[in-house]
């Protein structure tokens, strides 16, 4: 006979055990929920150009997501000649100037290395401090979006929560790769301007939207959203900020605070 173990919401967790430093090879800001209760944890991932963690740690309080901790983590590649700016993953060869294409094997493998030193760090986030892989989420910019694609589809824990990429795809090189198991199930939002030259035209985006899709299961939810006018940019317009609202207070779950202070309700495990 199974064993039931009952208790009073009352005793359920508000605040969640901040990361450890020393835990991770990356650089990273914590920030607790406004409200106290740490339910969920969106990460951060910065872009390329003069781009760090700072900004977006800003950016994570700003958001004031319901019972959300943020962690804005910086990119573990020091830019050179950018004092302050780190990458993800090599994408500028330094003979030339120019960025790196497909066929440089250094983004594959910067990329991977990444993968791996994110993963340590979100295990140490579950194992730790307390958070629920199903309810962690990743939010990215451009370089930053394709590593949150990344660790979601191809990264070694397979439930997280759910991805905003901006102006972000999977790199090229990984088009040829396969699902994991039956692939990614959570939910996913692309959002990027119609007149992103980094990108390329609408076609491209379309296509690599659909590289995304062919590593996801039959029941993730996945979307992409076109901004009219906009370049390779992070979100200004209202349009674009409503639809990242709109997918975090949908998808994001949140604890019933009004029946959980009902004196005869009981949480059954």
């Amino acid at each position: 006979m199974q064993n039931l173990n009952v208790k009073s919401p009352s005793s359920q967790r508000g605040k969640a055990t901040p990361p450890d430093k020393t835990k991770s090879k990356l650089r990273f800001d914590y920030t607790p929920s406004k409200d106290g209760i740490d339910f969920n944890l969106l990460i951060l991932f910065h872009g390329l150009a003069g781009d760090s963690k700072a900004p977006f740690t800003n950016l994570g309080k700003k958001l004031e997501l319901p019972q959300t901790a943020t962690l804005s983590i910086e990119g573990p590649e020091e830019i050179p000649f950018m004092d302050g700016c780190h990458a993800w993953y090599p994408a500028i060869d330094m003979m030339t100037g120019s960025l790196l294409g497909p066929s440089s094997p250094l983004r594959m493998k910067g990329l991977l290395r990444t993968r791996v030193l994110v993963t340590e760090l979100i295990q140490h986030l579950i194992q730790d401090c307390g958070f629920d892989a199903s309810r962690i989420f990743l939010f990215g910019f451009s370089q930053g979006g394709t590593v949150a694609l990344d660790q979601a589809l191809f990264g070694d824990i397979r439930n997280l929560g759910g991805v905003v990429s901006i102006s972000g795809y999977l790199l090229e090189e990984e088009a040829s790769q396969k699902p994991i198991g039956n692939g990614y199930g959570g939910y996913i939002l692309i959002t990027q301007g119609d007149k992103d030259a980094t990108i390329g035209n609408k076609r491209t985006a379309e296509d690599r939207f659909k590289t995304v899709q062919k590593m996801c299961s039959s029941t993730a939810i996945t979307s992409q959203v076109f901004i009219p006018g906009k370049d390779h940019a992070m979100p200004a317009s209202k349009q674009e900020w409503q639809t990242i609202h709109t997918f975090f207070a949908e998808r994001m779950p949140r604890r019933n605070l009004e029946l959980e202070n009902m004196a005869d309700v009981y949480i059954v495990e």
